[in-house]
């Protein structure tokens, strides 16, 4: 079960409407079976243990068919933000000071507007700003929860599958299409273009798939006419390995002992089914660390030295 905790300051208004909100959007926008999935609760930054709900914040909810009457306010403690799985802000400045408070769940701690896809943005304190306040704070918690719930269960749906990024310039388009076919029966993958046979720079591909990589902290795949250009392009980024293979012994050991993140392969060198080949001993092959991870250490070092210099 995912414990969702959401977090505003005093526990009074934002947060327990969004912990209400939450649990009425979930068996609407799942299956009915969604609330066994997930444990919410809120807290506030500031809050004093035991104060009621504000009286606008229920009258509000109210005409959601809520009734948090019966909430307390609850102060963030420590164990609740460690018990929890995903906790929701209000703002940034509330991330930001979880963040820096609890730098251990630094990748658990998110404001509402970011799970819901937006960049920016921070919900509306109504506090002591009148009824109207209240009514705004909630239509915008309820749009940006809808999307949050629509992406949690998404999530969940996906889970036990591994997300591998795959790009290609136009020479390896065609090899592209047949690779992710294969990819897709055990795994979810993320199409980095190129999109047709219409003429593409390798290295803005290779660009796209590191991105995905580094950020995701996932394995990817690039393919060009040799495989050279994109394997080139790639290596310029810090933080990524990408291994040149052209038969199964090359790509076991790209991961075994280069603990290799990008297998590129080159279009006009393999045939399609070599390169699925390639493909499946790669993503299924693991690095050995040992005497492997001085030497991966050694090239993060190389990195971070010339990093440096620029």
């Amino acid at each position: 079960m995912k414990k969702i905790l959401f977090v505003c300051t005093g526990n009074t208004c934002r947060s327990p409407m969004a912990q209400g909100l939450f649990l009425k959007l979930l068996n609407t926008i799942g299956r009915g079976t969604e609330s066994e999935r997930f444990k919410v609760q809120s807290a506030g930054l500031f809050a004093t243990d035991g104060m009621p709900p504000s009286p606008d914040a229920v009258e509000v909810m109210l005409s959601e068919g809520i009734d948090i009457a019966d909430h307390r306010s609850k102060q963030l403690r420590d164990n609740i933000v460690h018990e929890a799985d995903l906790i929701v802000t209000m703002s940034a400045a509330q991330r930001d000071y979880l963040r820096d408070r609890f730098p251990e769940k630094m990748n658990c701690i998110f404001t509402i507007n970011e799970l819901a896809g937006e960049s920016s943005g921070e919900v509306i304190d109504p506090y002591g700003l009148g009824r109207e306040a209240y009514e705004a704070s909630l239509r915008q918690i309820k749009d940006l929860l809808g999307r949050v719930i629509e992406g949690l269960l998404h999530m969940e749906e996906k889970k036990g599958k591994t997300e591998i990024a795959i790009g290609s310039d136009h020479a390896g388009f065609y090899l592209k299409k047949e690779l992710i076919k294969t990819l897709e029966e055990e795994n979810d993958v993320i199409d980095c273009g190129t999109y047709d046979i219409e003429s593409a720079d390798y290295p803005d591909i290779a660009e796209k798939v590191a991105g995905e990589v580094l950020n995701r902290g996932i394995l990817g795949v690039l393919i060009c006419g040799t495989g050279i250009g994109v394997t080139i392009a790639a290596n310029k980024i810090p933080g990524i390995r990408a291994a040149l293979c052209w038969d199964i012994f090359t790509a076991r050991l790209a991961r075994e002992h280069n603990n290799a993140n990008i297998l590129a392969v080159g279009s006009r060198v393999i045939g399609t089914d070599l390169a699925k080949e390639i493909l499946n001993t790669f993503i299924k092959s693991t690095f050995q660390a040992g005497r492997h991870q001085r030497r991966i250490e050694k090239i993060e070092e190389i990195e971070r030295k010339y990093r440096e210099r620029c």
